[in-house]
Order: structure tokens, then C-alpha cells, then sequence
């Protein structure tokens, strides 16, 4: 079935509904307009995999990152003609949703947030530091693995990155797509984007601003 339940959770790293559901929606819509052949599905997917793509995906459940990668992928290269900017464009717009959808306090939080009132250039930097520490807390409800952290950055003054540690099961989908999510976040304040990430190594991956607040 692709989904994480119960004692389940702690052992497979997985991502929560609210989030894999437009996946599955979006697979489901390619089938019914024969964008893509099911008989085709095996090039991304494993058999087990159709189970979950015939089902209703429920918000409030757990489903495995690995199945997540595998949609992601077929969805990038059917739909988004195998360009990474389409998972971003779809990270985008998983940040609207779930702005508008009211579910998490911490967005909520971000259209009130504190760094966009402050004129003097320090105390603008501490406010936007304050702000990202609290809307990082989000990843722990969206994901069971991993650990995000909001960090002054070394290489550049006047600026923060986001670190996500323990990090090895993050798909590059996924982290495309964090783009996307942060940098529409970013868009309740500024209308353009300020992150860009890497992955220095394998278990770690840097979100960086590309400018000041």
C-alpha cells in the first residue's frame, strides 16, 4: 500500500498526507486521460505501488518517502517533460494549498510575521531568524525523518540557511520541491525567490539565501 502506520512510522521515513495526496491525484488524473498507460506505470513504479494509486489518500496518515520519489519522478518526467522546475512549480503550489487550507499554525504564524516591520537592517536579520525558527518546526509535521534547523550563515553576512540533518532519505524530488515550498512562503513578504539548496553530503542538505531579507 505504499503507507506507514502505527509502530510502523518510527522505521519507515515517511511523509504525511496532506502533502502525498496531490501525488497520487495527479497520477490518477495522467491514467484517466491516457497521458500515461497503466502498462507504462513500471517504469517508475514497483507492483506494490499500484495499490496506493488506486486508493483515496487520506491526510492525517503516514506514506513512505520512497513512494513519494518513485510518483515524483513519473509525474517530473511525463508531465514535467523531466525538468526539475516542475517539481518546484509543484512544491509552489503545495504551499498555497496548505496556506489556504488553514491546516498548520505555523503558516499561519508566517502572514503575520515579524522580520517584514523592521527598517533597520540588524534587527530586521533577528526578526527573519526568529520567524524562519518557527516556521521550520512545519517539517516535523510533515515528515518523520529528518531535522531542519535555521542557522546564521557563515559564507554570508546578513543572512540565514536552513539545515536539514539525518537527511539520507530525503529524495532530490522532495528537496526540489522544498524549494518551491520555501521560496512561496517567502512570497506572504517579497515577491521574489530567496533560496537555493545542495547537498554537501549525503545525509545533509543546505537551504541558502541568495539575499538579504
Amino acid at each position: 500500500m505504499g503507507v506507514a502506520k502505527g509502530a510502523a512510522v518510527a522505521a519507515t521515513p515517511s511523509i504525511k498526507g496532506t502533502v502525498f495526496l496531490a501525488l497520487v491525484e495527479d497520477v490518477q488524473k495522467l491514467l484517466a486521460k491516457k497521458a500515461v498507460k497503466r502498462e507504462e506505470l513500471g517504469r517508475w513504479l514497483q507492483p506494490k505501488d499500484l495499490s496506493c494509486v488506486d486508493s483515496a489518500v487520506h491526510a492525517h496518515e503516514w506514506y513512505d518517502i520512497r513512494l513519494y520519489a518513485r510518483l515524483s519522478e513519473l509525474l517530473r518526467d511525463v508531465e514535467g517533460k523531466g525538468r526539475n522546475e516542475y517539481l518546484v512549480k509543484r512544491g509552489e503550489r503545495s504551499a498555497r494549498r496548505l496556506i489556504d487550507g488553514g491546516l498548520y499554525s505555523q503558516l499561519e504564524y508566517l502572514q503575520a510575521a515579524s522580520f517584514g516591520r523592521q527598517s533597520d537592517p540588524k534587527e530586521r536579520f533577528a526578526a527573519f531568524g526568529r520567524d524562519l525558527a518557527r516556521t521550520t518546526t512545519l517539517s516535523a509535521s510533515i515528515l518523520n525523518f529528518s531535522k531542519w534547523a535555521a542557522k546564521p550563515d557563515p559564507a554570508q553576512a546578513n543572512r540565514w540557511l536552513m539545515e536539514v540533518s539525518e537527511a539520507r532519505d530525503y529524495p532530490e524530488t522532495l528537496a526540489w520541491a522544498t524549494l518551491g515550498f520555501t521560496n512561496e512562503l517567502g512570497r506572504t513578504k517579497r515577491k521574489e525567490d530567496i533560496w537555493t539548496w545542495e547537498r554537501p553530503e549525503p545525509a545533509r542538505i543546505v537551504f541558502r539565501m541568495v539575499r538579504d531579507p
